[in-house]
């Protein structure tokens, strides 16, 4: 039986929720994984492994440099992967334990210091970003590779968004107390040992992906794209595009708000036990939203179910920039709901790209899933390091001094940073999206028509 015979009697097989929860364990552990690096790295390089703010943003921005060359070859070597576990699955079979590792030795600080301790910091970020790529971006790929029905796809990143907005409640319960306990007035040692935990017990979900997730859309020999068929697929697709940059800035105004908020509680509202309240809340809330979409999609078009989410980030970053730092309540409520449409639009984003994917292989014969992943999890990156970056650069400007009383202009400037930022590029990120052109109809029409190419080849 040749390729193109498997995929047509495979892939539009429905998927059972076994295989739902399987993929959504894997998303569990990734984000798990992932979470210290995402949520504390920052603070953890300034006021515990003792490197000045510049120096950290520096090491960001290295990283995202060499991200622009790590995640493109990683779509693209995935793509011409041929393995008897398909195109995807071997990367995060054989990539999970890797990541792991480094997860633990990012949050090691060792005992030299001077230079010596920031090329450590450097090289061992730089790997663990290029790990979190092997595994990740064929991750993300996998549900267009599972099935051609869309609404099982969308279920997939919906279990996807529900898993990882539990591993945000685990972890934004979990982390701060566990780094204070194990480390007994020792930071760097609670960090460390942290580390560890989060990663043994998620590390195996991984696993579990991988058995029960299989791959059965199969491009056929002819349907391969070349480099710059996949290239093309990538630069020269308009809708593409688009949601490269609406994700771009809609994740500057999220990453970038998760990676300052801890400071925005200690600094600004003199409550370090508020940080988390706030990551356990929006996780909790996270874990519903990510099924929203389920719904939103029957009776929307998924550009308008991303600019509700959107439209929601915009108006509660600008109501908390105005609240008085005493109320805590409401900070808590709408820094929840600031947050917690990242997980519902990454669910719709996802979507989108499989729509995108299957709008090229119907236009150009190319399947380039790969390709166009990958790129879109570079961009991801390079938006969360580039606000990061921003962010310490100008709270370094405005007087930021680590471990210390803090004045009046750098406290505005953490406000500034952590609410009124993210509320501007999330209301840019709205523009982007108004251009798009797949419907909900037009990708239909395009699964309906692929099937149909699917089927001729099959009987010539």
């Amino acid at each position: 039986m040749d390729n193109t015979m498997k995929s047509d009697k495979l892939s539009n097989v429905k998927i059972g929720f076994g295989t739902k929860v399987s993929y959504g364990l894997g998303s569990f552990s990734i984000n798990v994984i992932w979470s210290l690096a995402a949520n504390y790295l920052l603070i953890f390089y300034t006021d515990v492994f003792g490197i000045a703010g510049t120096v950290a943003a520096i090491i960001l921005l290295v990283a995202r440099v060499w991200d622009c060359f790590v995640d493109p070859i990683v779509g693209l070597v995935m793509e011409r992967t041929n393995t008897k576990y398909g195109r995807f699955r071997p990367y995060i079979l054989y990539g999970t334990i890797f990541l792991g590792i480094f997860n633990i030795l990012t949050f090691y600080t060792p005992s030299f210091g001077g230079i010596i301790k920031i090329v450590y910091a450097t090289v061992v970020y730089l790997v663990l970003g290029s790990l979190y790529s092997v595994v990740n971006i064929p991750f993300n790929v996998l549900p267009s590779a599972m099935t051609t029905d869309l609404k099982d796809r969308s279920d997939l990143y919906s279990y996807s968004g529900f898993f990882s907005g539990f591993s945000g409640i685990v972890t934004g319960a979990a982390v701060m107390p566990l780094i204070l306990m194990l480390g007994h007035g020792n930071s760097q040692r609670g960090y460390f040992l942290t580390a560890i935990i989060l990663t043994i017990v998620s590390l195996p979900l991984l696993f579990v992906t991988f058995a029960n997730c299989k791959e059965v859309v199969v491009p056929s020999k002819e349907e391969k794209p070349s480099i710059s068929a996949s290239l093309k697929a990538v630069l020269a697709n308009k809708n593409v595009l688009l949601v490269y940059v609406s994700l771009f800035l809609m994740f500057c105004a999220g990453a970038g708000k998760a990676g300052v908020v801890t400071y925005y509680c200690i600094y600004v509202l003199k409550n370090p036990t508020l940080i988390a309240t706030i990551f356990t809340g929006f996780s909790a809330a996270s874990v519903f939203t990510s099924l929203l979409p389920q719904i939103v999609l029957r009776h929307f078009d998924k550009k308008i179910a991303l600019a509700s989410g959107l439209i929601v980030m915009c108006l509660s970053n600008i109501i908390i920039y105005f609240l008085p730092s005493t109320s805590f309540a409401l900070i808590i409520i709408f820094s929840i709901c600031a947050l917690c449409p990242i997980g519902y639009n990454v669910v719709i984003v996802n979507s989108m790209m499989s729509d995108c994917v299957d709008e090229n292989h119907l236009k150009t014969g190319v399947r380039a899933d790969g390709a166009i992943f990958s790129f879109m999890s570079l961009v991801t990156k390079i938006g969360n390091a580039l606000v990061g970056s921003a962010s310490l650069l100008i709270l370094s400007a405005l007087g930021y001094v680590a471990n210390a009383q803090q004045k009046p202009e750098a406290i505005k400037g953490i406000n500034t940073v952590t609410n009124m930022l993210p509320a501007i590029l999330a209301f840019v990120a709205l523009i982007p999206i108004l251009f798009y052109t797949i419907s909900k109809e037009k990708a239909t029409e395009t699964s309906r028509l692929l099937a149909e190419k699917e089927s001729k080849n099959t009987t010539v």
